[in-house]
């Protein structure tokens, strides 16, 4: 029997065929659904053929990927769908936040790991601020768009977002050894819109852990926050010229902010202050 599923992954849309359900299963688990406002131009074929040995995959008829757990199958198969999706826009720089819209316009949480970005993001998708994706953005010109992926949030995490009520989420995780257990979360699920289309950059925060204390919202100086961006920041695929100005010019004409995040609802209350 072959499983058949469509992922659409900005302007790529790919159709994933396997013979192995469990691997269908734990595949929609992870599978964005959101609206993209993107047009389509590149078709791709996934296959993932269990042998009763190993998972091989597939793509378009370049087969180099043996997998022997479903769990890595996915992982590999999600990533190469990814990479895929990414050199479509070769001129896209990439940045690793989360982003939003906030009348009509673009906002980014930026980070370092375990900072407090998901958490936050997902507490202020819950007071109907529009998130619309927690890994990776994609800038060109004055706009980002946010890469399709669902919002992953450590299980620690959840006793911090008791309006989620995740229980009955939690059997269908994915556990990563370094990190603990994460929970894929679509906002659709939770009754939110999830609609992803360019927009233009008015705001940036940057987050700076301070758990246990308190929550403080601070503006930041336009080069101050260009040192902070570059870490986080990789340049176009096409090493095309004038990247770096462009990246330059979206920080000066945005407002830019540093939160100490200790304190969650104070760091939602501020967060939503300056979008304001």
């Amino acid at each position: 029997m072959t499983y058949v599923d469509h992922i659409r992954l900005l302007s790529c849309e790919f159709e994933v065929q396997t013979d192995s359900r469990e691997l269908m299963d734990l595949l929609c688990l992870v599978t964005p659904r959101a609206e993209q406002d993107v047009p389509v131009v590149t078709r791709c074929t996934a296959t993932v053929d269990w042998t009763g040995e190993e998972f091989r995959i597939d793509i378009d008829g370049v087969e180099d990927d043996f997998e022997l757990s479903v769990t890595s199958a996915v992982e590999t198969l999600c990533q190469r769908l990814a990479n895929r999706a990414i050199a479509t826009l070769p001129d896209h720089i990439r940045v690793n936040a989360a982003t939003g819209i906030h009348a009509g316009s673009a906002f980014l949480l930026i980070g370092p790991e375990r900072s407090g970005k998901t958490t936050l993001a997902l507490s202020l998708m819950l007071e109907n601020i529009d998130i619309t994706g927690d890994g990776l953005v994609l800038l060109r010109g004055s706009k980002v768009i946010a890469f399709p992926r669902k919002f992953y949030a450590r299980e620690d995490s959840l006793v911090l977002l008791p309006r989620l009520r995740l229980i009955d989420r939690l059997a269908g995780s994915i556990r990563n050894p370094q990190e603990g257990r994460v929970v894929a979360l679509d906002p659709l699920e939770l009754g939110k819109s999830w609609r992803i289309a360019p927009a233009p950059v008015s705001t940036i925060l940057y987050i700076e852990p301070n758990f246990g204390g308190s929550s403080i919202m601070r503006r930041s100086g336009k080069v101050e926050m260009i040192q902070r961006l570059l870490p986080h920041c990789a340049p176009p695929i096409s090493a095309r010229r004038g990247w770096l100005g462009e990246l330059c010019d979206i920080v000066n004409r945005a407002a830019t902010f540093v939160l100490e995040l200790g304190d969650l609802d104070a760091a939602v209350a501020a967060t939503i202050e300056v979008l304001a």
